[in-house]
């Protein structure tokens, strides 16, 4: 999870996008008029993870103006284009009912002000995680911090979360980034399950 500031102008979008890549990136060059998903990954840290780069390339250009917005997707090569498109996060407008449908995996924005749930057993439930080689349920907050995230009016609070070693979120307006995960109420295998926002980037509102 990364705290990351918005671009403020078109000009400053596509100079620090158009980068040449990382330096094994022999086929990308910079300020070649071109962005490509090497130049996006080396500015969004993201590494080879697609899905995360275009959640930090979407929030990144939120503030831009529409026509702004489109000169710089306009300098996307084929394979951003694609992936841009294929990932590109559905808005959430502050209803459960508005996630509880999309798949595991789905990019996603919102806005709002998260309050951490505090303290253990706050937080009902259980995900998986590799051990060695097998498969085993820990409770969600020994690996994860959650928070209520309360949008206006809309509906019942979300859920988010992000791993616990990381620094906490501001309990101010965010305008956030991440995918739909889920954990289980409980560890039987006709257990219910809990949508949540596994948050990646953020930025103030």
């Amino acid at each position: 999870m990364e705290r990351i500031k918005t671009f403020k102008s078109a000009a400053e979008a596509i100079d620090l996008l158009d980068n040449g890549g990382q330096f094994y990136h022999i086929f990308t060059q910079a300020d070649d008029d071109k962005i490509s998903a090497a130049e996006v990954e080396k500015l969004s840290g993201s590494g080879r993870e697609k899905q995360k780069a275009v959640l930090y390339l979407d929030l990144a250009l939120s503030n831009l103006e529409p026509q702004e917005r489109m000169a710089v997707e306009g300098r996307f090569d084929a394979y951003l284009n694609d992936s841009f498109t294929r990932y590109r996060p559905i808005g959430l407008g502050g209803s459960s009912r508005a996630f509880s449908d999309l798949p595991i995996g789905q990019n996603v924005w919102l806005e709002g002000t998260p309050e951490k749930i505090e303290g253990q057993g706050h937080t009902t439930g259980y995900i998986m995680v590799p051990v060695i080689d097998v498969f085993t349920f820990i409770p969600i907050d020994e690996t994860y911090s959650v928070y209520r995230l309360r949008a206006g009016n809309l509906g019942e609070p979300l859920l988010l979360a992000h791993d616990k070693n990381q620094e906490a979120l501001p309990e101010t307006p965010l305008r956030i980034a991440g995918q739909i995960n889920h954990f289980q109420l409980n560890q039987d295998k006709d257990s219910e399950f809990e949508h949540f926002v596994q948050v990646s980037y953020y930025t103030p509102i």
